[in-house]
């Protein structure tokens, strides 16, 4: 039977690392009995703090210290050699990585058994939206970083994907062959699935996310305002961030809802009508799932991996443009057709239970390290970043099941 380590770039019990994911997904493999255990290669909160400051100093640029610090090659290396002697002591018979700013073999070589990793966006598609501090990065720096992960995806034998929208910048800004993709797809980061939900009231909009900013709070605020003009009765509820605007009718400031308070946002998700999400960049939307699966349809932007997820007009919607007029006639149309409300959330419900969740992407990471071997042999690398931040639309692979 194959062991397989996980090797995380953080936290693999938190919620926090990754946004949960890799909690999950390394539990999903320690029910399929083939996790020989997870294990965060980072750097100890010291190191961390150390080679920041130095960062700081070197770039007197507070935003791009982060990237700059974690990709550093003297950072890499270090995690690199963490991540090499736990495998070595493991016993295991191939890798998982989570995080790819590591690789477990120093030197720049290969590792002894089989390595995967696991990952939503590549930095070049980060890079474009100018997202996660990169747009705080001069453009040779962004190459840097990109050419970094490059090399890390060079010594992989196999790559995860969760979705077409990211294997295809795996394949175009990075030249790795479709033959070392696997797209796994994922799941919620809730424990269990969730209660059957009540009626749709068509008046309560959710919206839920820390980063105000990149998950576009200030649209979906502008549009609910609108939208209330005809509506008086509307409601939007906010989870995540700190109450940072004035209290107004019919806005409700939650805050963040973790630990111990994770069963009030599942309650949350339940009673809404509509989940708002038109997010400037979203790598994957975890979120999305989550509200579809408690029978909520989502409304988002139409970009990143946004329509592998959610079917326009069906379990939701898709908007071209964030304008706070065309998000307040969508939220009308919606919260006007009860029946269509709720024949969409039972639509959405059914879509993440047979098409989506981490058991399914864990045994496509089995399979996967199962199907290389040794000598596999690697495409030319990409050169540079592509322009433009479209997906690229593409047939159905029989090598590739999302």
């Amino acid at each position: 039977m194959t062991r397989i380590l996980g090797l995380c770039s953080g936290d693999p019990t938190s919620r926090r690392s990754f946004s949960g994911s890799a909690r999950q997904l390394f539990r999903a493999l320690e029910r399929r009995d083939v996790l020989e255990g997870a294990v965060d290669v980072d750097l100890s909160r010291l190191g961390r703090l150390l080679t920041r400051t130095v960062e700081v100093a070197r770039s007197r640029r507070i935003a791009a210290h982060r990237l700059r610090a974690r990709w550093a090659p003297i950072d890499m290396a270090l995690r690199s050699r963490r991540a090499s002697r736990c495998l070595e002591r493991s016993g295991a018979d191939a890798a998982l990585m989570y995080g790819t700013d590591f690789f477990p073999a120093t030197g720049g070589g290969r590792a002894a058994v089989p390595v995967g990793a696991a990952l939503d966006a590549t930095f070049a598609q980060i890079a474009r939206a100018g997202e996660h501090d990169f747009g705080s990065l001069t453009p040779l720096e962004v190459e840097a970083c990109v050419a970094r992960q490059r090399s890390v995806f060079d010594r992989c034998e196999v790559l995860f994907p969760r979705t077409e929208w990211c294997a295809a910048s795996l394949e175009e800004d990075y030249g790795i062959g479709e033959e070392r993709l696997v797209v796994t797809g994922a799941g919620t980061n809730f424990d269990g699935d969730l209660p059957s939900r009540g009626p749709y009231d068509g008046r309560t909009l959710l919206f839920v996310g820390r980063d105000w900013r990149r998950k576009n709070g200030p649209l979906v605020l502008d549009a609910f305002r609108l939208a209330r003009e005809r509506r008086p009765e509307l409601r939007l509820v906010i989870i995540g961030p700190p109450d940072v605007g004035q209290r107004e009718p019919g806005v409700e400031w939650v805050g963040a809802l973790d630990g111990d308070r994770r069963e009030e946002l599942v309650a949350r998700y339940r009673e809404a009508s509509l989940y708002l999400c038109p997010s400037r960049f979203e790598p994957f939307g975890v979120a999305f799932l989550e509200a579809m699966s408690a029978g909520c349809p989502v409304v988002a932007l139409d970009r990143g991996a946004a329509r592998e997820i959610i079917e326009d007009g069906v379990t939701g919607s898709l908007l071209r443009d964030d304008e706070p007029a065309a998000l307040a006639e969508v939220i009308l149309r919606w919260t006007s057709d009860l029946d269509r409300l709720t024949a969409a959330g039972t639509q959405a419900r059914r879509t993440v239970e047979k098409s989506w969740g981490w058991d399914r992407a864990a045994r496509r990471v089995e399979e996967g390290l199962l199907s290389v071997g040794p000598g596999l042999l690697l495409r030319p690398r990409g050169t540079g970043i592509r322009g433009g931040s479209a997906p690229v639309e593409r047939p159905a692979s029989a090598a590739r099941v999302r």
